[in-house]
């Protein structure tokens, strides 16, 4: 495998899933996170990872976010939301959440690489995260469609195009809060 080629092949891939990301649904998940009262944010694995960056960005423009499973966690409520980031839209434990949340009057937010998952079913607001062109709508390479050394590179893309896409979510919230990159680096951890 030439590992530059594959390098570029992955970065080329990221940027196509990006430009099919719908900024509507951006928006809207945007303008939902300003709209709670309070965010509370869940994934499992890698977009667990990825959505727990996206709580510690919010906090870091003065919004209030709280993590799933923390400890000081509190009570969900309504005028609350709770985003997901999922690859499938089906793990267990988030389907879990997301019904525990809406049982308690609490909106549903989800970061997802398919359509007409489980979890999108109950979800308020969706942002799709998709790469039509590689694997039929899929967040993740299937077998055939690429090599087997390509899929080690490329099987988990849907990853770091997620990541990209929750910054940009708090760049949009921020920007309509009028925070700015001084106001950010204020709320950045400080206790090292």
């Amino acid at each position: 495998m030439n590992y530059t080629e594959e390098l570029v092949k992955l970065a080329d891939r990221q940027s196509n899933m990006l430009k099919n990301v719908n900024m509507d649904e951006v928006l809207a998940m945007a303008q939902a996170c300003l709209d709670a009262k309070r965010i509370y944010v869940a994934g499992w694995g890698r977009a667990g990872n990825n959505i727990k960056m996206l709580s510690m960005d919010m906090s870091q423009i003065g919004l209030h976010t709280h993590i799933v499973g923390d400890n000081s966690t509190p009570s969900i409520h309504e005028g609350d939301i709770l985003v997901i980031g999922s690859g499938s839209g089906r793990t267990a434990s988030m389907q879990l959440f997301a019904k525990q949340a809406k049982s308690h009057g609490a909106k549903i937010g989800l970061i997802v690489g398919q359509y007409g998952s489980p979890i999108e079913e109950m979800s308020d607001v969706t942002v799709h995260v998709t790469d039509e062109s590689n694997t039929n709508g899929s967040y993740r390479a299937t077998k055939g469609i690429l090599s087997d050394a390509e899929r080690l590179v490329q099987a988990d893309a849907f990853y770091p195009v997620m990541q990209t896409v929750c910054d940009f979510i708090r760049a949009i919230c921020a920007e309509k809060l009028g925070v700015t990159p001084e106001d950010m680096s204020y709320n950045h951890n400080n206790i090292e």
